[in-house]
């Protein structure tokens, strides 16, 4: 394993909206290439955002995306989603995407990473081993407008 990173540009979303449509659609997704657009989109173009790419030599493995948060005291990421391919997880990509993204969001002055994540025991454990822990001061609340 000796993945390269590098950051978004316009020319790969195509590629992007490939892979996400791909992943997803293999769990029972009903994504379209103009939702993944839209969805993909809405994140490269937000200010202040970084979306970062993740090579296996000309594989792409995974893709991370996010935000800066700046406070007047402390500057966050909002890790908005990160993704690896099916067949390459457990085998360490995911670690190193959240290691080498820690590393350049540290070398940008960013004091802290939050993230959402699902309940399951999976995404619980492998959060957990990469040292992330659930806030103690932060609850999602959510209201279901259907």
């Amino acid at each position: 394993m000796n993945p390269t990173y590098i950051k978004f540009e316009e020319k790969d979303m195509d590629m992007l909206i490939s892979f996400y449509m791909a992943h997803y659609n293999a769990e029972g997704g009903t994504w379209t290439h103009e939702k993944a657009y839209r969805r993909l989109h809405q994140m490269v173009t937000m200010e202040d955002s970084l979306v970062m790419l993740q090579f296996e030599g000309s594989v792409l493995v995974g893709f991370s995306m996010g935000y800066f948060k700046c406070f007047d005291d402390s500057t966050g990421f909002f890790l908005e989603e990160i993704l690896i391919r099916k067949d390459m997880q457990g085998k360490g990509y995911g670690t190193d995407f959240l290691c080498h993204l820690k590393a350049e969001l540290q070398a940008m002055d960013c004091d802290w990473i939050e993230l959402l994540t699902t309940t399951e025991e999976r995404h619980q454990s492998f959060y957990g081993k990469n040292g992330y822990a659930q806030s103690e001061r932060l609850v999602l609340e959510f209201l279901d407008l259907r």
